[in-house]
């Protein structure tokens, strides 16, 4: 019969949960993970099974009656040929309270179902067990994602280092004080400088989500409001470069909105739909989608740094570049150096 395996309680820790403080010892567990081995009865004290709401400092011993190895891991096996892609992801910015990262498309922000490639989670919790080498427990940290974008969008993601920067960048990001510019390339050319769209997004099908305009000034049952603006930057012969301002943070909101004014992404597999789907694209140089997530501004009562920028990856020039090359008409030129 295997012995039971002792867990150091670092006394830094004594006011958190024991889920909590499991967590933080296992960053590469999933909460669930660790709310099925404490489930099972397998974390005890003596000889009692222990519950994940207890106090870590009311605990005078604490073993696990089976490996944490055992259980899965969120990472996926190092030097594996789906662990290449975390080497793509810039780390933009670090500090104590959180990693901005600058995600490049086609990498998941969490791991994802079929484990195809490696994710920003992963990318940054490796690091962390990495520094474990060489810190004291008292600064161990377990990171925690707090907003997501499409894994074909580029662009930033946030990292929370620790619950209460997890707990204050949710509460901002729910309640609209965060601002968030993304780039866009669309279909067509939108003549206006400037429009604001307030449409409702409900869930449509295979796997799309849907403008659901309101009436009687309310959206419908399975819809959520929404607000987006666009501003025109750049305009070319048969598209348009436009930043994007999300008010909202609903799921592809810049998508279907503007898929929803007729100028859908110029790549976009779920939203370019009907006769435009068919037709061929009118930019080359790019095959994901042509968002990129390029400017995040924390509220003012966030210490300095709070403003993020991820510089445009190489296919997005690209394609700006063949635009440009084959432009007629007019232009704001505002898209130059500031996006590159």
């Amino acid at each position: 019969m295997r012995a039971d395996l002792s867990v150091p309680i670092h006394r830094a820790f004594n006011d958190l949960p024991l889920i909590d403080y499991l967590a933080l010892l296992w960053p590469d567990r999933s909460r669930r993970t660790i709310a099925q081995v404490l489930e099972r009865g397998d974390v005890r004290s003596g000889e009692r099974a222990l519950s994940g709401d207890e106090r870590v400092g009311d605990l005078d011993a604490l073993v696990l009656r089976r490996p944490i190895e055992d259980t899965p891991s969120m990472l996926i096996e190092a030097g594996s040929e789906n662990d290449d892609a975390s080497g793509e992801i810039d780390i933009l910015h670090e500090d104590a309270r959180l990693v901005v990262l600058g995600k490049p498309a086609g990498v998941p922000v969490v791991p994802d179902r079929d484990r195809a490639i490696a994710s920003c989670l992963e990318l940054v919790i490796r690091r962390e067990l990495a520094a474990r080498r060489d810190k004291p427990p008292e600064r161990f940290v377990r990171p925690r994602i707090v907003h997501r974008i499409d894994r074909l969008t580029s662009g930033l993601v946030i990292v929370a280092l620790t619950p209460e920067v997890e707990r204050r960048l949710g509460d901002d990001f729910e309640h609209r004080r965060i601002e968030k510019e993304y780039l866009a390339i669309v279909e067509g050319v939108v003549e206006p400088a400037r429009v604001t769209i307030d449409c409702p997004i409900g869930p449509g099908r295979k796997g799309r989500m849907r403008a659901e305009p309101a009436t009687g000034g309310k959206p419908g049952k399975t819809a959520r409001d929404a607000v987006t603006v666009f501003e025109v930057v750049e305009r070319f012969e048969r598209a348009t470069l436009v930043r994007a301002l999300p008010l909202t943070g609903r799921t592809h909101q810049i998508r279907v909105h503007a898929w929803a004014i007729g100028h859908p992404l110029a790549v976009d597999p779920l939203y370019r739909v009907g006769p435009m789907a068919r037709a061929p694209t009118s930019v080359r140089g790019i095959e994901r989608l042509t968002l990129h997530a390029h400017r995040y501004t924390l509220p003012p009562h966030w210490d300095e740094p709070r403003h993020f920028t991820c510089p445009l990856p190489d296919d997005f020039t690209r394609a700006l570049q063949h635009l440009r090359g084959g432009m007629k008409g007019d232009a704001s030129g505002d898209a130059g150096g500031e996006f590159r």
